[in-house]
């Protein structure tokens, strides 16, 4: 009947094709691709969550034959972060760490301090020279140097931020007037800790845009490596120390043939969405033509009881 099992639609795909969206990832795409001709290798990073209850949902049951009782709390979860390449996650490059853990290195959920040290002892030792790092713009990528208060911090934010940066004001200003001198003197760019911490290592950083994680292959990593797990957790009773000795396992058991699998299917999605922005673009242009027929003079002439009628009556609400 020439249908095809394929995954549903999503709504999010209509919702994410905002114009500012759209630019942005055309950037990327251009970006990636000077990339990839000059040679440079390009390592994707991410994090992940995994706990005890990642197990199958089905099981073989039948007359007295029970089904599997799976445990279905997560009192067990830790944090997964790492970077690849085509050729697989970078050698000891992975961190494991408990969620909510409030001693060690690394502690709590995964934030500014603790990405910007996994950066720095983790990641920059085994960066290949000249290396392009892509990753996406949470709030913890992105730690920004000298970040200007906004208009709603409180005054003496606003003092300490302008002395820092040798900027003269004085305590018995309005917080308008602070701010003021805040818009005129901040930076035109921002600058964030870990770019530059790359960038001073000869390394290069591209964001991915918006809502566009399918275009990382290591989101593909992440689910080999929990149907793994998933494999090896029937019950979900895992102890933390299992746990944790389960997901090594299954973050080693990624081969490099997964790996150049997950970073073409990457490349086709990329080629994918320089077909359809480019559409998009026509379809676009073609619409703004057609709506351009209409002398825009005209709707400013007061005197045109034509062009009035006929605003109006689209003013009308449907029946």
């Amino acid at each position: 009947m020439g249908l095809k099992w394929k995954r549903c639609g999503k709504i999010r795909n209509v919702l994410i094709e905002r114009p500012d969206i759209v630019n942005w990832r055309a950037r990327y795409l251009r970006e990636i691709q000077n990339c990839r001709h000059e040679g440079k290798v390009i390592v994707y990073l991410d994090e992940t969550w995994v706990d005890n209850n990642l197990t199958f949902g089905k099981c073989w049951s039948g007359p007295g034959v029970p089904g599997v009782l799976t445990n279905t709390s997560s009192s067990n979860r830790l944090i997964v972060v790492s970077a690849g390449t085509k050729d697989g996650f970078l050698h000891d490059c992975n961190l494991i760490f408990k969620a909510g853990r409030a001693t060690g290195d690394y502690h709590g959920q995964m934030n500014g301090v603790n990405f910007e040290r996994w950066v720095h002892e983790k990641l920059l030792p085994h960066l290949p020279k000249n290396s392009v790092v892509v990753l996406d713009n949470a709030p913890y990528h992105c730690p920004q140097d000298n970040k200007p208060p906004s208009k709603y911090a409180v005054k003496n934010d606003m003092v300490e931020w302008l002395i820092k940066n040798n900027i003269a004001c004085s305590t018995t200003m309005k917080k308008f007037e602070l701010y003021d001198l805040i818009v005129q003197h901040k930076p035109p760019q921002k600058i964030f800790r870990v770019d530059s911490l790359l960038k001073a290592h000869g390394h290069l950083v591209i964001l991915l845009p918006p809502y566009m994680c399918e275009l990382n292959p290591i989101e593909l990593a992440w689910a080999t490596m929990k149907r793994e797990i998933k494999n090896h957790n029937i019950k979900g009773d895992l102890c933390l120390t299992k746990l944790e000795e389960v997901t090594t396992h299954a973050m080693n058991s990624v081969t490099k043939i997964d790996y150049e699998g997950f970073t073409n299917h990457t490349l086709k999605l990329e080629q994918d969405y320089w077909i359809k922005d480019g559409l998009i673009e026509d379809v676009i242009d073609h619409f703004v033509i057609e709506l351009g027929g209409v002398d825009s003079s005209e709707s400013d002439n007061p005197d045109d009881d034509d062009q009035s009628s006929s605003e109006s009556d689209l003013a009308c609400p449907l029946d």
